[in-house]
Formats: structure tokens, C-alpha cells, sequence
């Protein structure tokens, strides 16, 4: 991405993040606005299938964003799974086999099955909608790890996806988080701007 997007960026996520210490009426447009300027991003690079997926997993992001600012949760946690079974898919293309980072696998497995083991007595009517969410970040979260591209950006943004939407089921179904909407998008928008940032690298090298 070029320095200007990448300004622009990180300028709205201050401006959100400051938003977030007063009652803003408009402050569920300051939290979409670093995802839509992600994709302005996208834009501007070669016309690809791999570009089309990866605007496509912004847009279902964007929408997420958007549906939880209002309180929609089930309906939000839907866009977001297809925002992750997404950037999957796009990393199912380079995929490398199972044994591939296999340690970094077995500790994902492990924290998902953890979180799996904390959540599910306090679901609820919920229990299916967030299992099946938990699934499909787990699966993104695998993909990434045994892909061929290297950790920095897009395995490790996977990785801070995951930690973020933890930080989001602990907080609502488990205990209450200090600060809980620092932490999550904190580590929401830097999580989106890894896995951009290392699919649009992974997308030049493809085309030099």
C-alpha cells in the first residue's frame, strides 16, 4: 500500500480510538472508516481474484463493524464469519501441508479449544452461532499458520484476529475486560492492516 493510505489509516484509528472516551453520536463511522480506507488500498493494485477476496473480506468486515456498533451482535458475528472464511480462502492458496510451523498449530488448536472449553457454558441460545464463529477462525487462524508466506504480516495479523475476537468473547460471555474496546480494536485494526499489508506484498512478488 502506498504511505499516503497508510497514514491515513493509522490517523482514523487515533481518531477512534480517542473517540472512544466520549459519547461521539458519530463514532460507529470512525470505527469503519480505517477498514474502508483498507480497501481504497486494495483498489489501487492490480485487478486479481486474490484482490477480489480480499475486498470482499473488508466489506463483510465493514459491515460487522457496523452491525456491532449498533449492538447487532448475531447478525454481526454472521459478517464476520464470511469476512474470515474469506481471508481462509485466500490463504488456503498457499497452503503447505500440516507440518508445516506445526508447533505454532498445535499451541492455535490448544487456545481454541480452550476458549471453546470457557465459552460454552455461558452461550446459551448462542452456543451455535459462536461455535461455528469460532470454527471458521480457527480453520483461518491453521491456514495461516501453514502457509508458505512468511509470519510478518499476514500469519501474524491472523493470529492478532484471533486474539482480538478472544478478547470480545471474554468480555461479553465470560468477565468483564478493564478497558475492553482499547484492546479489541487496538488489536482489531492492527490485525487488518497485517493481513492486508501481507497478501498485497504476496500479490506484487506473484506479479514481478
Amino acid at each position: 500500500m502506498s504511505k499516503s493510505i497508510c497514514v491515513a489509516f493509522f490517523i482514523f484509528v487515533i481518531f477512534y480510538m480517542l473517540g472512544l472516551g466520549f459519547a461521539v453520536d458519530f463514532l460507529w463511522l470512525l470505527k469503519v472508516i480505517p477498514i474502508l480506507i483498507l480497501g481504497a488500498g486494495v483498489l489501487t493494485t492490480k485487478p486479481s481474484s486474490t484482490r477480489s477476496i480480499l475486498l470482499l473480506a473488508l466489506m463483510f468486515s465493514a459491515c460487522g463493524d457496523l452491525l456491532l456498533a449498533f449492538d447487532i451482535f448475531i447478525y454481526g458475528v454472521g459478517a464476520f464469519l464470511l469476512a474470515q472464511l474469506s481471508y481462509a480462502f485466500m490463504f488456503k492458496s498457499y497452503w503447505t501441508g500440516i507440518a508445516h510451523r506445526w508447533p505454532l498449530s498445535v499451541l492455535l488448536i490448544g487456545g481454541m479449544v480452550t476458549m471453546a472449553w470457557l465459552l460454552i457454558p455461558s452461550l446459551g441460545d448462542l452456543k451455535i452461532p459462536v461455535m461455528a464463529y469460532l470454527c471458521a477462525i480457527g480453520a483461518m487462524g491453521l491456514l495461516a499458520t501453514q502457509s508458505s508466506l512468511p509470519i510478518r504480516w499476514s500469519v501474524l495479523g491472523a493470529i492478532l484476529f484471533i486474539i482480538s475476537d478472544s478478547f470480545i468473547a471474554v468480555n461479553k460471555f465470560i468477565m468483564p475486560i478493564p478497558f475492553e474496546a482499547y484492546w479489541i480494536m487496538s488489536t482489531y485494526y492492527g490485525a487488518q492492516f497485517m493481513l492486508v499489508t501481507g497478501f498485497l506484498a504476496a500479490m506484487k512478488q506473484q506479479n514481478e
